[in-house]
């Protein structure tokens, strides 16, 4: 043990969450092992087992104190803005913590200190008038479009190099694409986000106006 670490009789839970959280907040999940912990907190990583069962729960733990530890945000009264403003605040949240993206994008690890965003994200749904399967579908689509402007928030070559293909076009051959121009912009595109996510929800909501 190291002289600044915690003996094994004196190691909690909350010391490892407060390890793990350190080390994923400055290096990314992908640097957060037992073990790691272990030497953070200057214990044997035997010991981080007898809190924590392994890798997941702590990811966990993780997630769900940072969430729990979140003002839930101010909402306004009509639906379709209450779901709009509750959509943008997960977002926003997530896109502060790259590393939560990162946990997302290889496991299903869930935080239960977000069970009431998903609740109040399907009462808005259904309150805009779709019913609970219609709203289940909206609320997938809405998800992958979200997760999908994280993942390359953290991987920003990825989406230049694979899903722009604007700037080096010829308009004789692609007169469409040329004239696309900025319309689709790599380093300003994030900016359009909350813009393009109110069109989507828009279109979901009158699907469900239609059949209604």
């Amino acid at each position: 043990m190291s002289d600044h670490g915690l003996s094994d009789q004196r190691l909690t839970r909350e010391d490892i969450i407060d390890a793990a959280l350190d080390i994923v907040t400055r290096e990314g999940s992908t640097a957060l092992s037992m073990r790691r912990v272990a030497t953070a907190v200057g214990s044997a990583p035997m010991s981080i087992y007898r809190h924590v069962r392994g890798k997941d729960e702590l990811l966990t733990l993780l997630m769900d104190r940072v969430f729990g530890s979140l003002p839930r945000p101010v909402l306004p009264q009509a639906p379709r803005d209450r779901l709009l403003a509750l959509l943008l605040w997960q977002h926003g949240e997530l896109a502060g913590r790259p590393w939560i993206t990162e946990v997302l994008s290889r496991s299903d690890v869930a935080a239960p200190a977000l069970l009431w965003l998903m609740e109040d994200l399907y009462a808005a749904w259904t309150a805009c008038g779709l019913t609970l399967p219609e709203a289940a579908r909206a609320h997938r689509v809405t998800w992958v479009f979200s997760f999908g402007d994280l993942v390359q928030r953290i991987h920003p070559a990825y989406t230049g190099k694979r899903l722009l293909v604007t700037g080096d076009v010829d308009p004789s051959e692609h007169p469409t694409l040329d004239a696309l121009g900025d319309a689709w912009n790599p380093h300003g595109r994030h900016e359009h986000f909350a813009g393009d996510l109110t069109a989507l929800v828009d279109a979901l909501l009158s699907r469900g106006t239609a059949r209604g």
